[in-house]
């Protein structure tokens, strides 16, 4: 179904939170409040004030959309005797407050196509409070390089292929990627900027080495179709003989059940920026805040941080995972919102959780 861009900003802050689903995430800093506008008048509801067809067309659609969404949501449908297409604004004005209060994540709109002009729908997002979903790479890479740990670092191998290759998540060595700018950025002030701590400036250049090395390492390991194919074999495969080898166990069958259901569902599927804020130009990506990433534990770790924090803090808006209804027709009752996204964004923590309790070997850069 092709739409019109029909939600603006509406007022919506972004502010920090105290905790990011498991109090895992990193939480972005508060952002400056932006200018809003009143999305309804000067964006969706324009085109019916110079509208010049079929009135009655429009007013039929409209209203059995109406009823329809009345009918799902247990509304009473507003009355009026206006004119058209004063009817339409205050009908829609009343049912919008109705389901912006019964969800605070849902937007009532007016949505038109090659076949409908004026179809009441309700658009969702998924509320991610702002977090930061960003995979550590480096214990990865030390047991890469460790022959008596090949059982876990083959499991997250075809793990990471299956997140890079379908779920598309980039990787932090990818050229032109969000986290390989701030790398990037991160050499840059390395050399530009006077360490009187020699021995801490080292540091941060083996980091560098060492990250650089092993991204060229495993960005042809994780992109191999190769990896993606043997997926089902190496997980069930592999059986568990302590609690920890337990967990890994657990969390592979997982994301394999995830594969398996949803196996060509990407995160960026669900993204519907034309639907959500459509003139913001300054938005959070939905491959900013999800991303392959060296290290939280690394010389890098406050800096890497202030400065992705600095690049969201004037981005007044965050891309997130979007359903619509359209009450063209009444919506499945038992329909299941955002059953993948949900999934797969507890499995990413489960995976950071568990690289990151791995992530603790002193620095020492691979030669």
């Amino acid at each position: 179904m092709e739409n019109s861009a029909i939600v603006r900003r509406t007022g919506k802050s972004l502010k920090p939170i105290a905790r990011c689903r498991r109090n895992k995430a990193q939480p972005i800093k508060e952002r400056t409040r932006r200018h809003n506008g009143n999305g309804f008048l000067n964006h969706s509801f324009l085109p019916f004030w110079a509208f010049e067809g079929n009135r009655e067309k429009v007013a039929r659609e409209y209203f059995h959309s109406l009823a329809n969404l009345c009918k799902y949501y247990g509304f009473t449908i507003p009355q009026n005797d206006l004119p058209f297409p004063q009817n339409i604004y205050n009908s829609w004005q009343a049912v919008e407050k109705q389901v912006r209060a019964n969800d605070r994540n849902a937007y009532c709109i007016i949505i038109n196509d090659k076949a409908k002009k004026a179809v009441l729908s309700v658009v969702k997002t998924l509320d991610l409070s702002l977090c930061l979903f960003y995979i550590p790479v480096r214990p990865y890479w030390n047991w890469l390089q460790a022959p008596e740990q090949k059982r876990i670092s083959d499991l997250v191998t075809v793990i990471f292929a299956y997140l890079h290759q379908i779920v598309d998540i980039p990787f932090y060595a990818e050229s032109g990627s969000f986290m390989d700018y701030q790398y990037d950025t991160l050499e840059q002030w390395v050399s530009e900027t006077d360490e009187e701590d020699k021995e801490w400036r080292q540091q941060q250049e083996d980091t560098l080495y060492e990250l650089k090395r092993a991204g060229g390492h495993i960005m042809p390991l994780i992109k191999n179709p190769e990896q993606l194919a043997k997926m089902e074999s190496v997980i069930l495969g592999y059986h568990q003989r302590d609690k920890e080898e337990l967990e890994w166990e657990l969390l592979a069958i997982e994301f394999l059940k995830l594969y398996r259901e949803y196996p060509k569902h990407s995160i960026a599927d669900s993204i519907q920026t034309d639907l959500i804020y459509p003139d913001e130009e300054e938005r959070i990506t939905v491959s900013e805040y999800i991303s392959f990433y060296w290290s939280d534990n690394d010389s890098f770790q406050h800096e890497l941080l202030e400065m992705i924090n600095s690049s969201f803090q004037e981005r007044p808006v965050m891309d997130e995972p979007t359903v619509i209804y359209y009450f063209d027709t009444l919506p499945e009752a038992d329909r299941k919102d955002f059953d993948f996204e949900n999934r797969l964004f507890d499995l990413i923590e489960r995976l950071r959780d568990l690289l990151n309790d791995n992530d603790h070997e002193k620095h020492h850069p691979t030669v």
